[in-house]
């Protein structure tokens, strides 16, 4: 892992940030150098990573095409390349969907977090828990349509739903809401790291699984699966990590990680449109 960088170094860091980029407009970073920036050398594999922060973007509601701007470019061979223009605030979400592995991408992480040093500290957890949360969402409408198909009935969808976090936490949701002291009126989801939504992200979507694959009939049998399924996540989790789902501790809100989140973007916006008047 990178040690923090020494003031000095920092703001040589940053101003060799600054210099790489193109202006025309908005000052903008061509995505095939920005790559060799961040240690890849591989487009393939680069293109994986902008397609990562493209689906962040998106999950955050700002409009992926002023992030990012397709366009070409002449590579090092005299031919046309395809490529894109990146806004500072592409630059920073690519960073962060990174490998941080990379000492390259560390670093990159940094200087960012330091040019966007009046917006509180934003992390790839952050992303991580967005993305995860949305995919929820739509992991608990295939599942509600499994156990529809099923044949459980709308107003039983509370019982099976519970048997599920009953299997996976030992309790009943609203145990579970107490036991994590969560505010009244707040989605449990919503306070959940980005380990405990992977966890019930993979409890949802094997539910749904299994009951199709079992062809489990009726609320008993339903709700059966659901806490089976439920126990086995439970079991991996605490094997992985030595730590009850239930004890992991609730973090911040996800609608204030997307708003810390947007106020980089604001921030980047108005840097690139201020830098590219120079």
């Amino acid at each position: 892992m990178l040690q923090p960088i020494e003031p000095e170094q920092l703001k040589l860091e940053i101003e060799h940030f600054e210099e790489s980029a193109k202006k025309n407009g908005i000052t903008y970073w061509y995505a095939h150098q920005y790559m060799l920036e961040l240690g890849y050398e591989s487009w393939e594999t680069f293109q994986k990573v902008i397609n990562k922060a493209m689906g962040a973007c998106s999950k955050l509601n700002i409009d992926v095409t002023d992030v990012f701007v397709p366009d070409t470019y002449i590579n090092e061979k005299g031919k046309e390349q395809k490529t894109f223009r990146l806004t500072r605030f592409a630059c920073f979400l690519i960073a962060m969907q990174a490998d941080e592995r990379k000492p390259e991408v560390a670093k990159a992480q940094i200087i960012l977090a330091a040019i966007a040093d009046s917006v509180v500290s934003v992390n790839h957890n952050d992303l991580g828990r967005i993305e995860t949360r949305e995919d929820l969402k739509l992991a608990e409408r295939i599942m509600s349509k499994a156990a529809t198909e099923a044949g459980v009935e709308s107003r039983q969808f509370g019982i099976f739903k519970d048997a599920g976090f009953r299997g996976m936490y030992n309790m009943s949701l609203q145990k579970l809401q107490e036991h994590k002291a969560l505010p009244t009126g707040k989605t449990l989801y919503d306070f959940m790291g980005l380990t405990e939504l992977a966890g019930n992200l993979f409890r949802v979507t094997q539910t749904a699984e299994r009951i199709k694959s079992h062809h489990a009939t009726g609320l008993n049998s339903v709700s059966q699966t659901a806490k089976d399924v439920g126990k086995e996540v439970r079991t991996m989790m605490i094997k992985s990590s030595g730590v009850t789902p239930e004890n992991l501790p609730l973090e911040e809100p996800i609608n204030e990680v997307k708003t810390k989140i947007k106020k980089v973007h604001t921030k980047f916006k108005k840097l690139d449109a201020d830098k590219g008047k120079k």
